[in-house]
C-alpha cells in the first residue's frame, strides 16, 4: 500500500509538470499573431501620431502632441464624435431588437418557418459593401422602393442620402440590416436553448404569448443580448463600408465617422497624412474601449 500510494503520488507531480509546458507552446502560435497583427500596429499607429508626414505620407519629424491638439480643437471633431457613437447604437440597436423580434415569433412551429430563417439568416452572408449597393437602390430618392412605397400610401419620403438627419438614419438602417444575420443567428440559437420544462412550468401558471416572451424568455436570452449589444456597438463604430458606398461623409460631414475621417486623411485627400490619420485610429480605440466599460457597467459584470 505504501509503495502504491507513493508511484501515485509521484506520477501526480510528473503530470503537473507537463501540463503548464505543453499549454504555453499551444498559446504561443496565439500569441505571436496578436504581437504581430495587434500590438505591433498599435504601437506603431502611436508613434505615427507624435510625427508629421511627407507628401506621400512618410513619417518625417517628431511633432509632439501637435496632431492631437490639431484635431482637439478642429470645430468638427465633436460632430464627428457623436456621429459615429450615434450611428453605431441606432444601427446596434435595430439589428438586435428586430433579430430578438424575429427569433421569438419563429420559436413556434409556424408555416414555412424554416424559410423564414433562412431568409433571416441571409444578410450574415452579404459584405457590407454589397449590403450598402442594395440599399443605394431603395434609398434612391425618386425610383427607389422605399420612396415609391411611401409614394402609394400619400407619405412623402425624404431625401434619404442628401437630408444630414434622413442619412444618419439611412446609415443605421444599412448598419442594422448588415447586422441583422448574426444577431438573428445568435438569438435563435439562444432561445432554443431555453429549458422546455422552464417554458412549460410558466404556461402552467398562465404565461403565455407575450407575457411568456417579457418575462422567462428575454431574462434568460440577456447574456445573448448583452453580447450583440457590446460586439454590434464596437463593430458599429468602426462602420465605413456604408458610407463610402452610399453617402461619402456627407451631406455636409452629417455622415462623417472616425473610420472614414481616418480614410480621407490616409488615403482620400490626394496628399496622405498619417500622423493626424493616426491620432483618429487611437482616438477610435479610446472611444471603443470607453464605450464597451460603460455598457459593462450598465449591463453588469455577470451578463457582460
Amino acid at each position: 500500500m505504501a509503495d502504491t500510494t507513493a508511484g501515485t503520488d509521484g506520477a501526480r507531480p510528473r503530470s503537473r509538470r507537463r501540463m503548464p509546458a505543453t499549454g504555453k507552446w499551444l498559446v504561443l502560435p496565439a500569441l505571436l499573431l496578436l504581437l504581430v497583427f495587434v500590438l505591433r500596429p498599435l504601437v506603431r499607429t502611436v508613434e505615427l501620431s507624435f510625427h508629421a508626414s511627407d507628401i506621400v505620407g512618410n513619417p518625417t519629424r517628431f511633432v509632439g502632441l501637435a496632431n492631437y491638439l490639431d484635431l482637439f480643437t478642429d470645430p468638427g471633431f465633436l460632430r464627428v464624435t457623436l456621429v459615429t457613437i450615434v450611428i453605431a447604437l441606432l444601427g446596434t440597436g435595430i439589428a438586435t431588437s428586430a433579430a430578438l423580434g424575429a427569433a421569438l415569433l419563429l420559436r413556434r412551429h409556424v408555416l414555412g418557418g424554416g424559410l423564414f430563417a433562412v431568409v433571416f439568416s441571409l444578410p450574415f452572408a452579404y459584405s457590407a459593401a454589397s449590403a450598402s449597393a442594395v440599399f443605394a437602390g431603395l434609398f434612391a430618392p425618386s425610383v427607389g422602393i422605399l420612396n415609391t412605397t411611401l409614394a402609394r400610401v400619400g407619405i412623402d419620403g425624404p431625401a434619404w442620402l442628401s437630408d444630414p438627419v434622413a442619412a444618419v438614419w439611412a446609415i443605421a438602417l444599412a448598419t442594422g440590416w448588415y447586422e441583422f444575420g448574426f444577431a438573428f443567428l445568435v438569438l435563435t440559437a439562444a432561445v432554443r436553448a431555453v429549458p422546455p420544462e422552464t417554458i412549460e412550468a410558466a404556461q402552467l401558471d398562465g404565461a403565455g404569448g407575450w407575457r411568456l416572451a417579457a418575462r422567462i424568455l428575454v431574462p434568460i436570452m440577456r447574456p445573448s443580448i448583452v453580447f450583440l449589444t457590446v460586439t454590434g456597438t464596437i463593430s458599429g463604430l468602426q462602420t465605413f463600408a456604408q458610407i463610402q458606398v452610399l453617402t461619402r461623409g456627407g451631406p455636409g460631414g452629417a455622415t462623417t465617422t472616425f473610420v472614414f475621417q481616418l480614410f480621407q486623411l490616409a488615403f482620400g485627400n490626394g496628399t496622405p497624412d498619417f500622423g493626424r490619420a493616426s491620432v483618429v485610429a487611437v482616438v477610435l480605440v479610446v472611444v471603443i474601449a470607453a464605450v464597451t466599460v460603460v455598457q459593462f457597467r450598465l449591463f453588469g459584470r455577470n451578463d457582460a
